[in-house]
């Protein structure tokens, strides 16, 4: 049987490695937005305090959702399939917020060949997820 390094596909690949590159920034930035809350004028539980916690978790589940990338987890492409539908509404709100046109389009590209190339027979048979 192949292992899982023979038979994941490059992108996936990219993907796993960009969503742990991503889980450390914000758990680097969740420690630093708590540590003014430690040493600085903030006080604890509040806002700042929350946002800290926030994206120190959200860093948190980045990293797992890499890590679940690199070894084919099936939830792991429910999870990106969900927030590629997400971040596509995201960035529709966006432009409802004044994005120009072109940021949308880029945005919406992106975030749609990402969709696609989750949904193509390749990756889905990567994850073992058989229609």
């Amino acid at each position: 049987m192949d292992s899982p390094d023979m038979r994941r596909p490059a992108g996936i690949t990219i993907i796993g490695v960009l969503a742990s590159v991503a889980g450390i920034i914000y758990i680097l930035q969740g420690i630093r937005i708590l540590g003014f809350v430690v040493f600085g004028p903030g006080q604890a539980w509040s806002n700042v305090s929350a946002t800290g916690w926030g994206t120190l978790i959200m860093g948190i589940v980045w990293l797992a959702v890499g890590g679940a990338f690199m070894s084919l987890k099936p939830w792991a492409w429910v999870f990106g399939v969900i927030a590629v539908g997400l971040s596509l509404i995201a960035a529709f709100w966006g432009k409802i917020n004044g994005w120009q046109f072109g940021d949308l389009l880029v945005a919406m590209i992106v975030r749609l060949v990402i969709l696609f190339y989750l949904n193509s027979e390749k990756v889905k048979a990567a994850f073992g997820l058989n229609d």
